[in-house]
């Protein structure tokens, strides 16, 4: 989990704490800004940052201890026994406890009982990231509210978001989940909500529960001490967070304005949930030897690169990141991503960027390699690594097999870089049509790579299967597999893998049209009769594609497909809704689980990718897991 910034003096962090001993190498009035908890995401300032060494059962967090001490950091809370084994740096502040998760909850409560500012908390099966991201867009123009990030709300993460409550705190919203009786109880000393919300209870999460009514008692333990619960029986979040905006003091008609405006709006929800299940059904195919990059070039395919990476990257499950151009590595490791990332098509005028910023760049020419030389040589290093890329049948960038003494006798010439892996792309591994001609490609590029291999006389990893090679190709796996359009949910074996995306909006309007009238830009829809029709807040320059335009699309309202009619304009769309009982407000899903996103690229006979990818930037993301 990513470090949060809030402050506290070391003395106040042991008195809250109570640790059975310490050994002090810092000064009682020295500050701490951020708690840690997974080595992978320390942040800038280590010297300001206090690590628990939580201990799991797959692994100790003592273990990371020497490795953050190098890049900083001078505090940890640690068991007698880890201190036993790490506790040699005296210039350090020890604290040590009997047990380290119960010291950050702690601490978290702690800093809770300082602020008595109101404290919304929300629990259920599914809906809590968004209800929370909803209250946050509807109430931020009149508190400074601290929320959870995006969905921590673990025993870990819900003491994490807690941290982050200061002197400016005027609202808070933090989501609780559980998945074991016990749990909540700890949750609560930690939240102590002054507003409890509960959305919808259903059966996922509950396999270490008897039944769905056991696991509601444990969830609303969350609220013993709380003087207001909310519950709509509906399970619908509008109404939900119009309630706790009436428990706010909020009128009617301010209620009315806010909601209606933030339910008007596009967005696509992000499964992070999801995206990891898929990750696990194609690591199950991997030996457990073969390595994983997962793309995240093209903003992730649409999803927001960021978020993507961080999920993959606290996920454990991912080896490497690739990006098509160095802009999109260099946001990355500004936000924190500190896997090995690869630049699929690095510029000559970002390869300084790329050196400064550890990212390893794609050699396809003798150019690409000179150039990448002369900037690491200008540089000073030596072994920087690089991938080289062999064309063995696709015909953009690559090597070719007569090229490749020619590319060894020039790398076993230099100390500049070295060759971390040689990789190559299928160009049909998706298509039975082209198996044979995919075969050929894995001949011809093991062959150039043994080559490369060879004549370097040092190991190199070997990498050719995408995620359609995955699924189809296994005994192609050789060293590391790259996953792109699988981890969204499109399997090319048949495979039911769980959809990610999911875009949707609202009507914006509706009104009632004669027999005989036309339809938007260009009147090429024409009713055959009187017809009601539904403005959806949705257009091309959002990635709706145009060509789905006089019926030539569809969308789901109320469980039932409704056509577009008229032209899809820049910001909006026409849908016929006759017979529906739609309503101003209603959601219309444009692509998700009812309406896959490969029956829309189907419909323009082009590939999943684009739709993807053709979704605007302007379109807000939402991320959770359930």
């Amino acid at each position: 989990m990513q470090q949060i910034k809030s402050a506290m003096q070391l003395h106040q962090i042991i008195e809250a704490i109570r640790p059975l001993r310490t050994e002090d190498g810092l000064p009682k009035e020295y500050e701490i800004n951020y708690l840690l908890t997974d080595s992978r995401q320390l942040g800038a300032y280590p010297e300001q940052t206090l690590f628990f060494a939580l201990h799991t059962d797959k692994n100790d967090g003592a273990n990371y201890i020497p490795d953050l001490y190098i890049k900083g950091v001078r505090a940890f809370v640690v068991t007698e026994e880890q201190y036993k084994v790490q506790g040699t740096k005296h210039d350090a502040q020890w604290i040590i406890v009997a047990d380290v998760l119960r010291a950050l909850q702690d601490l978290a409560a702690y800093k809770r009982s300082l602020y008595h500012c109101p404290v919304i908390a929300i629990t259920g099966s599914n809906g809590k990231t968004i209800v929370k991201e909803w209250l946050y867009q509807l109430l931020k123009d009149d508190y400074q509210i601290t929320r959870s990030p995006k969905s921590y709300n673990s025993q870990i993460g819900v003491p994490l978001s807690v941290w982050q409550m200061n002197e400016q705190t005027q609202l808070a919203i933090f989501e609780a989940g559980i998945s074991q009786p016990g749990e909540m109880e700890r949750l609560e000393r930690i939240i102590r909500p002054t507003i409890g919300v509960i959305t919808y209870i259903g059966a996922e999460h509950g396999e270490n529960f008897p039944s769905l009514e056991a696991k509601r008692a444990e969830k609303m333990l969350l609220f013993k001490h709380c003087p207001i619960v909310i519950e709509d029986p509906t399970h619908q979040n509008v109404r939900t967070c119009a309630a706790v905006m009436r428990v706010l003091g909020y009128d009617e008609e301010t209620i009315a304005q806010r909601i209606l405006h933030q339910t008007h709006e596009t967005v696509m929800q992000i499964s992070l949930t999801a995206l990891l299940n898929n990750v696990r059904y194609f690591r199950s195919l991997l030996k457990p030897t073969t390595k994983l990059t997962c793309m995240v070039k093209a903003f992730a395919y649409g999803a927001g690169s960021v978020e993507v990476s961080k999920a993959l990257q606290q996920s454990g499950l991912v080896d490497y990141l690739a990006v098509a151009v160095a802009d999109e590595g260099l946001e990355l490791r500004r936000a924190g991503v500190n896997l090995p990332i690869i630049i699929m098509d690095p510029e000559v005028a970002a390869l300084d960027l790329i050196l400064e910023n550890n990212l390893q760049p794609n050699i396809y020419s003798f150019q690409s390699l000179e150039n990448i030389i002369a900037a690491a040589e200008n540089k000073g290093l030596e072994n920087y690594p690089i991938h080289i890329k062999i064309d063995s049948g696709m015909h953009r960038l690559g090597f070719y097999r007569e090229e490749i003494p020619a590319l060894v006798a020039r790398l076993n010439g230099q100390k500049a870089v070295r060759v971390l892996s040689v990789f190559s792309h299928f160009a049909g591994s998706d298509e039975s049509q082209f198996d044979d001609f995919t075969r050929q490609q894995a001949e011809y590029f093991n062959d150039c790579a043994e080559t490369l291999k060879v004549g370097l006389g040092y190991p190199i990893m070997k990498h050719i299967c995408n995620s359609a090679g995955i699924e189809r190709f296994p005994q192609y796996q050789y060293d590391m597999c790259r996953l792109g359009i699988g981890l969204y949910g499109i399997s090319f074996a048949g495979a039911h893998l769980q959809n990610v995306c999911t875009l949707r909006t609202t009507i914006l309007s509706l009104k009632t049209v004669a027999a005989g009238e036309t339809i938007g830009y260009g009147r090429h829809t024409t009713l055959t009769g009187p017809r009601q029709i539904a403005v959806i807040p949705i257009g091309y320059a959002d990635g709706f594609d145009r060509r789905f335009s006089n019926y030539g699309g569809e969308v789901i309202i109320r469980g039932q497909r409704c056509p577009i009619v008229g032209n899809v304009c820049m910001d909006q769309a026409m849908v016929d809704v006759t017979g529906t009982d739609a309503q101003v407000g209603d959601a219309v899903e444009i692509f998700g689980d009812r309406l896959p996103i490969e029956e829309l690229s189907d419909k323009l006979g082009t590939i999943p990718y684009e739709i993807l990818t053709s979704v605007s930037r302007r379109v807000q993301r939402v991320y959770f897991y359930e």
